[in-house]
């Protein structure tokens, strides 16, 4: 399991003295304890999966380049480089991600599938997306950008 390999890699890096990763994984383990708990004042047997684990790592990476953006607009490289080492620590935990043309090939199947034939059929081919058995490792605003496109011709 992912939280059992996180906790492996905290004490790991704990060991190596590897302030950085120390600090990542710190944050990455609070952000999947705060999911814990609201998972279990929604539903009291919704058990912490893999899968949603790695929603919060997509997010935290999000985040990021979100906060990369902003230190860039404002001149903070210090501040840009530290986000970009936070970001290549979390994607250490996140499966391989397909690369462009898998994904194409993944968003064709369901475009195929669902008979999807112009840009109002986006939402359902998303939602299929989304439900695949390799989305955790799809990039989903790159998949998001090409069935776009694809759509709309």
């Amino acid at each position: 399991m992912l939280k059992k390999q996180l906790s492996e890699d905290l004490i790991k890096a704990t060991k190596n003295r590897n302030q950085e990763s120390i600090n990542t994984i710190r944050l990455i383990l609070a952000s999947i304890k705060d999911k814990e708990i609201q998972l279990r004042s929604e539903n009291k047997n919704k058990e912490m999966s893999d899968e949603i684990i790695i929603n919060i790592l997509k997010n935290m990476i999000k985040q990021r380049n979100e906060s990369i953006e902003l230190y860039e607009k404002g001149n903070r490289p210090e501040l840009v480089d530290k986000e970009k080492k936070e970001i290549d620590i979390i994607k250490n935990f996140l499966p391989e991600q397909f690369d462009e043309s898998a994904t194409k090939k993944v968003c064709e199947e369901i475009i195929i599938k669902l008979s999807a034939k112009n840009i109002s059929d986006m939402g359902k081919v998303m939602a299929e997306l989304k439900k695949h058995k390799s989305a955790s490792q799809i990039d989903m605003a790159n998949a998001s950008s090409y069935v776009k496109i694809k759509l709309s011709n």
